[in-house]
């Protein structure tokens, strides 16, 4: 009877965390939740820069960014931010974002690897910036002035 008892209880137990791992990998639990920013209908995944460290190497010294991901500045309150792309080896382009993450300005940036590199300052004020490969800008997604993007 011992013997019997004790399969049943394995039997339950292992019915019980196959259940568990199923609902597990259906609903994807353990996966970390990207942070994504949206815009004409497009999302794309983010990478952050939100401290004065991380915003100084921004995309220096890479030579890839992949299409799906951005990098977003993130800045303490609205402002005019100039930058520059130094040590950087991808053109890039900028979306500069006012704080209801309203377009405000388009701008594309060449790569520099001399020490004196052009500086690329905005009109207007912005609290966030997107940077995204130039090429993919110019071929794929059309962004205008004023649309308005979401972050999830």
């Amino acid at each position: 009877m011992k013997k019997f008892l004790k399969i049943v209880t394995w039997i339950c137990t292992s019915i019980l965390l196959l259940t568990i791992l199923f609902f597990l990998s259906k609903y994807k639990v353990w996966e970390i939740k990207k942070p994504k920013i949206c815009c004409n209908n497009k999302c794309f995944i983010l990478e952050i820069a939100n401290t004065p460290e991380l915003r100084q190497l921004w995309l220096m010294h890479r030579e890839y960014l992949p299409e799906e991901n951005w990098m977003l500045f993130i800045f303490d309150k609205m402002w005019i931010h100039s930058f520059w792309m130094k040590n950087t080896l991808i053109p890039l382009a900028w979306i500069r974002l006012n704080s209801d993450l309203e377009i405000v300005d388009i701008k594309l940036m060449e790569p520099c690897k001399t020490q004196e590199c052009q500086t690329y300052t905005p009109e207007k004020e912005a609290q966030y910036v997107l940077e995204i490969n130039q090429d993919r800008i110019k071929r794929k997604w059309l962004f205008s002035i004023w649309e308005k993007c979401t972050l999830k």
